[in-house]
């Protein structure tokens, strides 16, 4: 039996929600996913298999959003076995829904198996609001959805990557050229400096330390760097 893992379901689930429409970024707020698509948030917890943790996940979900699934590896006998229909009971019972994902075809197909109902769950609007806003401030998909052991790309280390880049690249700026580009929101990480990437080199003018070129070359933040060297 193929051993697979969380992130492996990431892809395919990934491109599926991106073809209907939505933006899509993993690891958000510990959502292994979320995505956004005219002002519907629909969050999946990833799984290789199903258990009780999978179910805690998705009913901890549903004060986000209505719209939350569960995503497994397509089981092999599936509707045959009596614990997948019980599984089904379940779910439909805690208004869940279920993505399975075919991992053991070449196609990894995504199937639809139950959609969420409207849950009765009561809504946490400022979770919500944090999703939200951390789905609508990141520009890259950098993190795969059930990823361990290595550093989650937040939107706050997306915007200090974004700040370090641009210093890599002029040398030194001020907070004038800062506004003037339109990077208002940027200037706050210039002055708190939380990861000490940049340096101050005069009043109101900033270059890049060097923690902040040792950052530039961690592979944990390659592809962001990548985009953002190349804008």
């Amino acid at each position: 039996m193929t051993d697979f893992k969380e992130t492996d379901l990431y892809e395919p689930i990934r491109v599926f929600l991106e073809e209907e429409g939505y933006q899509v970024q993993a690891e958000v707020k510990g959502c292994d996913i979320a995505a956004v698509k005219d002002g519907q948030m629909v969050i999946v917890e990833l799984k290789k298999a199903f258990n009780l943790k999978l179910v805690y996940q998705g009913l901890e979900r549903q004060s986000l959003t209505e719209q939350v699934f569960v995503a497994i590896p397509r089981p092999k006998k599936g509707a045959r076995e009596k614990a997948w229909k019980d599984m089904l009971k379940l779910l439909k019972r805690l208004e869940l829904g279920l993505l399975t994902v075919a991992l053991d075809s070449p196609l990894q197909t995504v199937d639809v198996v139950l959609e969420p109902s409207d849950s009765i769950a009561w809504k946490n609007r400022k979770k919500r609001e944090k999703v939200q806003a951390e789905l609508e401030n990141r520009q890259v998909d950098a993190n795969v959805g059930g990823m361990t052991r290595r550093k989650i790309m937040t939107a706050f280390r997306e915007k200090s990557i974004r700040v370090a880049c641009l210093l890599e690249k002029e040398g030194q700026l001020s907070t004038a050229d800062f506004r003037e580009r339109g990077l208002e929101d940027c200037i706050g990480l210039l002055s708190r400096n939380y990861d000490k990437w940049f340096k101050r080199v005069e009043k109101g003018v900033y270059a890049l330390s060097d923690k902040g070129k040792e950052a530039l070359e961690n592979e944990d933040y390659a592809k962001v760097v990548s985009f953002y060297r190349n804008q």
